[in-house]
């Protein structure tokens, strides 16, 4: 059963550009949306990336007021901002080792919570009998993956 081009017919040229229309239309629209979006997004950050300069503007000054009031000299002051700076590098670190131990822990928890249901729930006892309800834990508010057991993403 070959189709010939005079079967179609005009109207049925006309459907399809109709929908190819249509189709174009929505596209861009949502191409419109998604750039519409990333506009708002970058402004954000923008406006998030100005606070942090003011913020880290101002307390390098009261590094600089307090490191001019120490009447250091040239030398002393580049050992006690180095050290600072060491300082607060492993201070980070330290930050991000716990981040991520918290987040270890906190997905073994939930891991072992949904195996405590499971149970329950493979020997008949429905969860509702517990009189409590337990608790998913988050991390910086965000809850953890469903990934395997032990499976945490390393800290960036």
């Amino acid at each position: 059963a070959v189709v010939s081009w005079q079967s179609t017919g005009s109207s049925g040229i006309n459907a399809e550009y109709g929908e190819r229309d249509d189709l174009y239309s929505k596209f861009v629209s949502a191409i419109h949306e998604v750039q519409q979006k990333a506009g708002f997004k970058n402004l954000l950050l923008e406006k998030k990336l100005l606070a942090l300069a003011d913020v880290l503007e101002k307390k390098e000054a009261q590094l600089n007021e307090v490191l001019s009031a120490s009447n250091l000299d040239a030398t002393a002051l580049t050992v006690v901002t180095r050290k600072l700076e060491d300082v607060l590098d492993s201070k980070n670190s330290a930050i991000k080792d716990l981040q991520y131990e918290l987040a270890r822990v906190c997905k073994a928890h939930n891991d072992l919570m949904r195996t405590y249901e499971a149970k329950l729930n493979m020997f008949g006892i429905p969860t509702e009998e517990l009189g409590f309800r337990p608790l998913e834990s988050t991390v910086g508010g965000q809850p953890l993956g469903q990934g395997p057991a032990g499976l945490v993403a390393a800290p960036n």
